[in-house]
Parts: structure tokens; sequence; C-alpha cells
């Protein structure tokens, strides 16, 4: 709230704190001359102007805009320009060994790939004082109405998702809060003191929805799968590892003899490829294993060493990702897919593609197009269904956050409770029968 005009001395006052909150930095307007009269109309006119613009809106700002005057722009970048700082400062000093505040080389890159796409064709041109709530709403409607994957088969290209919306925005409110106080008083990308909306118009994201597979899909995934990642996929669906974990297992990673067979998770591969710690200090686990995986990794350690990778690729060396999803997952999906009675016509190729796959819905033929991360939600849907309670199975998936689990899973907890519930009612129904009888 802003005061109202105060007399000090042969001026008049008005202050306020920005955003209109109480934490907010403190400023002060005085309007001084000859006849007092017309600085306490000028101070009116100032409070008028900052409680329509919320309170958002320095002393500076407010001034120049009264007196029609330029405000001083001083050394003020364009966003472009303050993001590529911004990004530099983010990067590790150490990609091997992250300190703490810091963040992953990859993330950093993924920042970068968000603010290329999304950010910058839309405002990089801006001086970064010059974005304002209204600029951010124009943004956030354009990019909700922009399009993606444009090809010669498709070339209207699909809608933008809402999540990536969303992903955009909290970036361009990384970058921009680190602009205050420097650049900005407040940053115009956040919510607005005492509401719990934003006002920029933002996508409502759907629920997460992670595939579970069953029982005969994961057999059915793993009778066509080639001998290369028949193992991997049977790991990765009974540990729950996260894809970049497995492929840099060794042979010193794991025990398979004794009554407690586990895994030790110490090391993930990266997007860009690089071998480094895992994705979080939680992430750093031990995993047990059942007698089936223990058998399989005990196969899989003979006559190596300690230093080995468990899964190499053909060529001995690590997987890339985009090698063994179009190489080895998707041929697989599409031989599990393939249904030999109504199967298309058949051409001579090394692996088949999804084009191939047949579309008669018949029994004991994969139905859906599961990816390999899948594998990591089955486990947790098993675990859930074993009676694991929501910390335990956290553990086992490495999550860094327990809501993370909940927000994913917490579903699966409680549709157990429903069929409790169900069970409960059908045994006091069947007591209450029984005394009816008695």
């Amino acid at each position: 709230m802003t005061t109202k005009p105060r007399q000090r001395g042969n001026s008049w006052q008005i202050e306020w704190r920005l955003g209109g909150r109480r934490d907010g930095i403190y400023q002060a307007l005085s309007f001084t001359g000859s006849d007092p009269n017309v600085s306490y109309k000028l101070a009116l006119a100032a409070k008028a102007l900052v409680e329509a613009a919320g309170h958002r809106m320095t002393r500076d700002e407010a001034k120049a805009k009264i007196l029609g005057e330029e405000p001083q722009t001083g050394d003020t970048p364009t966003l472009e320009e303050f993001a590529k700082a911004w990004l530099k400062s983010r990067e590790p000093l150490d990609p091997t060994q992250i300190g703490e505040g810091e963040v992953e080389a990859g993330t950093v890159q993924e920042y970068a790939r968000v603010l290329r796409l999304r950010i910058l064709p839309y405002l990089g041109h801006y001086l970064v004082r010059d974005i304002t709530e209204d600029v951010l709403i124009d943004f956030v409607r354009k990019l909700r109405t922009s399009r993606v994957g444009k090809t010669k088969s498709k070339p209207k290209g699909r809608q933008i998702s809402a999540n990536s919306v969303r992903r955009a925005h909290e970036l361009l409110h990384q970058v921009l809060g680190s602009a205050v106080p420097r650049h900005l008083a407040l940053n115009p990308a956040a919510k607005p003191h005492g509401t719990r909306k934003s006002r920029l118009g933002l996508p409502k994201t759907k629920m997460f929805e992670g595939m579970f597979l069953q029982d005969d899909e994961v057999d059915l995934i793993h009778d066509n799968c080639p001998e290369a990642i028949a193992d991997l996929w049977l790991t990765l669906v009974n540990t729950g590892l996260r894809l970049g974990e497995a492929l840099v297992l060794r042979v010193r990673d794991v025990t398979v003899d004794g009554n407690a067979p586990e895994v030790r998770v110490r090391r993930a591969l990266k997007r860009d490829g690089r071998i480094g710690p895992p994705k979080t200090d939680q992430s750093a686990r031990d995993v047990t294993v059942s007698s089936v995986v223990a058998e399989v990794l005990r196969r899989r350690c003979e006559g190596k060493r300690p230093s080995d990778l468990i899964f190499p690729s053909p060529r001995g060396k690590v997987w890339q990702r985009n090698n063994l999803y179009r190489r080895y997952w998707l041929p697989t999906l599409a031989a599990a897919m393939r249904c030999e009675e109504h199967r298309v016509p058949d051409r001579r190729r090394q692996w088949w593609t999804l084009d191939d796959v047949s579309t008669c819905g018949c029994p004991g033929v994969l139905t859906r197009r599961p990816r390999m991360y899948d594998a990591r939600h089955t486990e947790a849907s098993r675990c859930i269904k074993d009676g694991w309670l929501p910390m335990e199975v956290a553990d086992r998936l490495g999550h860094s956050n327990y809501n993370t689990t909940m927000t994913i899973y917490a579903h699966l907890w409680k549709e157990k409770g429903q069929q409790h519930m169900r069970l409960n009612e059908r045994d006091r129904r069947r007591l209450l029968r029984d005394d009816e009888a008695a």
C-alpha cells in the first residue's frame, strides 16, 4: 500500500514497498518545487500510478513517468546477453565433482536448449528492465500456440505440451530472478504477493501417468529382445535402476554371492555421453536383487575384471543411448507387436520397425509402446502391490525427495487402500450372514 502524500519541509513524499510486500524494497519519492500545491498534485498522481502498477515500480520509474522523463538505462543488457552470462555462471567448476549449489553440465546444456528454442526467439531482444508482466503474458500466449515437430508427412506438426510451456516459464523465472535487484526491482515471472496463482495464463498440466507393464507384457518384450539387450531389460524391470545407471555398472559394483545379493549404484551415464556421479546424492544407493537377477549378473560377470562393464555394447564399450534405442529397443517393440496370423507383408530386413506391426488386437501381441524407462515404473508398481511403504520405494528408486515418489505413485497406494476396503467390507458381510444363519 502506498502512503498518502506527507509534507516534509518544502516537499511532498509518498512511500511504498515493491510488490506491496512487507519484505519488498522500501521506496520513497519526493516532489519539491516553489509551489507546494503543484508538488502535492504530483505526489497524488505518483501514488495513483504506483498503485495502478501493483506497486511493481521503483521510485526512479515512477518519477520518470510523472515528469515525462526517460529513465536511466545504465548498463542494462538484453535478455539474450544476460542469459548467456547466467548460463556461464551455472557451469560447474569440475564436471566430475559437483559442489554444493552447482548443477550438472548436462542440466546446463538443457537450460541452454530451452533458452535457445523456447525463450530467446520471443524475448531475447528485450532489455531486461523492459520485461514486464504484460510482456510475459504475451510470451506465454505465443508459446502455447506454437507448433513443433514439423515434417513432410506432418507439415502442421504438433502443439507444444503444457509441461514444455511450464518448463520454459520456470527457467525464465530463474533467469529474471537473478536480475533482481541490479536490473529489475521485482521478478515479473513470480507470482504477485498475496495470490496463489500466476496471472500469466500458464496451462494446467496433466497428472503424470507412467506405464506399468503386466507380467505377460514384460515376458513378451523379453522373449523378443535380441541377445544384446535381453539381460539388460530383465535387470531394469526387476531392480528399478535408471537406464544410465545400469549401462555403466561394473563387476565390482555387484555382489551376487551370499544371502543378500545387491547392486551398488555409484555412477551414471549422462545425456552428453559423459560418465559421472548419480543424479542426486540419494541416487547413490544399494539395491537388493532377486535370485533371478543375481543369476543373470553372476553369468555376465564370469571371466571379467572388476573394472569391466556388465552390460557393454556389442563393441565392448559403453552404449550410446540413441543407438540402443533405434537399433535394438524399437525393433524389439515392433517384433512384440507383430501377429504371425495377421502380420503385414513380410519384408526382408535386418530388424523390424514400427511400420511392420499388426493392428489385429489378437491375444499374445503387445498393444502398447513402452519406453525402457517404464521398466522403472513397473518395478515401483510391483513393490507397492507387495506392500512396500512409500519411503522404502523412494529409497529403492533413489528419489531425492519423498514428494517425488508420492507425486508419481500416490494413486497406486490409493488403489491398494480401496482394495483393502473392499476386502474388509466383504469380510463384514460374510460375518453378518454367518451371524444371521446362526
